[in-house]
């Protein structure tokens, strides 16, 4: 049974006829005819009475009708909703960022929507690297806004590059480590460090860690890069993250980048399913982001 079936009994319910049902649909009345006939051969029951001034339900007809009257209505709010979201007009748009992401781009992002997309209902979300890429799969996300070492080629994913930036080390500006500059990865593990984590190409510069440089490493760890600074601003902690991070206190002299012998580039990415990327938002965010 299919959806024009459902329309088709209902249209002949309440016109009491085919010759009507067919009108009200915009059909020819064979046409109709034939496709309930086949549809009944098919269940193997009737449906509806044959007679030359009207056409009533069987037992059958009828309890067909009672149940597509409801799926039809609900089949017609799902299609205006959907709609509605298309156009930004309503719905919801789940965002997931990470530590630096929900720093840049989000607060942009999401103003941007805000102001485009008025009555869009918008949800952010912070999650660690394997959750956040869970959530996108399982649809908990929408989209997701990551470092381009989550994004990579292996998933299903749509991949949009949203940014380049770089990984940097910044320690405030009487640190004596500024004087040794450039650090090799030997001397950077001598020193305590405070960080969102190390990224795997960053690991392998650093080579084969001891128990010792893997405290220094581990020093002080958080998602909260806010948190991250302050210990670079009033102790002798290192602290590493992507440049823009460290903006504000850089231009300031709050803190100042330590160079390390070599460098590691950040790129942000908007990850988002093949399903939800045909939505003229979702497109829209990618367009905020990458502005």
């Amino acid at each position: 049974m299919e959806l024009r079936h459902l329309e088709q009994i209902v249209a002949i319910c309440r016109a009491g006829s085919f010759s009507g049902a067919a009108k009200a649909l915009g059909i020819s009345q064979p046409t109709l005819s034939k496709s309930i006939s086949r549809l009944e051969a098919k269940l193997g029951v009737q449906l509806f009475e044959r007679s030359t001034t009207n056409n009533r339900p069987t037992a059958y007809g009828q309890f067909v009708a009672d149940h597509a009257s409801s799926l039809l209505q609900s089949v017609t709010t799902l299609g205006h909703e959907l709609e509605q979201m298309a156009k930004g007009e309503a719905g919801l748009l789940r965002i997931g960022v990470g530590p630096a992401t929900r720093l840049h781009p989000l607060p942009k992002v999401v103003g941007k929507a805000a102001h485009a997309f008025p009555r869009l209902q918008l949800v952010t979300r912070y999650a660690g690297p394997n959750l956040m890429m869970r959530a996108l799969r399982a649809g908990t996300f929408d989209l997701v806004f990551c470092n381009h070492l989550l994004a990579t080629p292996q998933d299903d994913f749509v991949r949009v590059k949203v940014f380049d930036d770089k990984y940097i080390v910044v320690a405030h500006a009487n640190h004596p480590a500024l004087k040794s500059a450039p650090l090799s990865a030997l001397e950077f593990m001598r020193l305590p460090l405070a960080s969102a984590g190390l990224t795997p190409d960053f690991r392998s510069w650093l080579g084969v860690i001891n128990g010792e440089q893997k405290q220094n490493l581990e020093a002080f760890l958080s998602d909260d890069y806010d948190l991250i600074k302050r210990m670079a601003l009033h102790t002798d902690h290192l602290a590493r993250g992507p440049r823009f991070v460290f903006e504000a206190e850089l231009k300031k002299g709050d803190l100042v980048e330590l160079t390390l012998d070599s460098d590691f580039q950040y790129e942000c990415w908007m990850l988002t399913t093949g399903a939800r990327w045909r939505s003229p938002v979702v497109k829209a965010i990618a367009g905020f982001a990458k502005a």
